[in-house]
């Protein structure tokens, strides 16, 4: 009997509902062997987060390097990081293992405490890691800030680019950029913000295609933070060489509760489950959806504050 394997990168929840935790308990109840590796320590319970400790950059290279070495992983979900250096770790294991499935779930903050990853942390995984990866799931906000994060770094590059070319025609004789700019005339390098427009600005499915094609990566934006009555979520995969991509919509009504701590994790969790059984992207985020919806409808009572979802809602149905 082969049990399909799924690798969680992630944080410390003590707490059960999230982080390393809460995606082992989503492993298990979709039918894999889940295994951990703590990227930071948290301080946290159901009234929030109080305090975060990284795991030292080199005890995180061994913790992945040894399970790799044993036991490949059939996905990986990638969730809370708090360095650079920790994503140069990750990525640098992925390419060296050839790693597949690997599903970011890119984690700014909690809904209440401390901030987990730093701009410069973002910055690095939308550079390094999300390339990488099979599939990236921000929420409304993360993405708002990943799509700003991108705008102000496409900006500077485009700064940069100007700044190079000034620096190279003032070097240049004065005859030869009358010829150069008759020939070859040079044009001011576009970014995307020109195309796309501002972050706030951007709807749902344009946040996805934004993040996407920047990136080159499949990207789920969860509508949990949507207002309205429903969590509608929004996937852009690329459909061709192009990158023009397309977006499907997985609908979802609003569950209720006060028990709704760890669904991003859940989520995330859920879809590197199932896609290490064999399903296609699309299938697995519907089984996702589902699951995270079983777990919502429970409402379980955990805690004085925002208790955490039912991991075993579906598999008691």
């Amino acid at each position: 009997m082969k049990i399909p394997t799924v690798l969680s990168i992630a944080g410390s929840d003590p707490s059960g509902g999230a982080g390393i935790q809460g995606d082992i308990k989503t492993i298990f109840a979709e039918g894999c062997y889940g295994m951990g590796v703590v990227t930071g320590l948290t301080v946290q319970n159901t009234l929030g987060v109080s305090d975060v400790m990284p795991v030292p950059t080199e005890f995180l290279y061994r913790q992945i390097d040894e399970i790799l070495c044993d036991i490949r992983p059939d996905a990986i979900k990638i969730g809370m990081i708090v360095s650079t250096e920790q994503v140069d770790v990750i990525v640098g294991l992925i390419k060296r293992h050839g790693l597949e499935n690997v599903i970011v779930d890119p984690v700014i903050a909690p809904t209440s405490g401390a901030v987990f990853a730093s701009e410069e942390v973002m910055k690095s995984m939308i550079e390094k890691l999300f390339p990488l990866s099979t599939l990236v799931t921000p929420n409304l906000p993360e993405a708002k800030r990943i799509c700003e994060i991108i705008e102000c770094q496409n900006l500077q590059l485009e700064d940069d680019a100007q700044k190079q070319y000034q620096a190279q025609v003032q070097s240049i004789d004065k005859s030869r950029i009358k010829i150069q700019s008759q020939s070859q005339p040079q044009s001011k390098p576009q970014s995307q913000t020109e195309i796309y427009g501002k972050a706030a600005n951007l709807s749902a499915p344009e946040l996805a295609c934004f993040i996407g094609r920047s990136c080159g990566c499949n990207v789920l934006i969860k509508g949990g933070h949507a207002e309205g009555s429903s969590a509608t979520d929004y996937l852009w995969t690329a459909s061709d060489e192009n990158m023009m991509g397309c977006t499907a919509e997985f609908k979802g009504d609003r569950v209720e509760t006060t028990s709704s701590h760890g669904t991003g994790c859940a989520l995330s969790s859920s879809i590197a489950a199932n896609m290490a059984k064999g399903l296609t992207l699309e299938a697995a985020i519907d089984r996702g959806k589902e699951y995270v919806t079983a777990a919502l409808k429970s409402d379980m009572h955990i805690g004085t504050g925002n208790g955490s979802i039912d991991h075993g809602a579906l598999v008691r149905k």
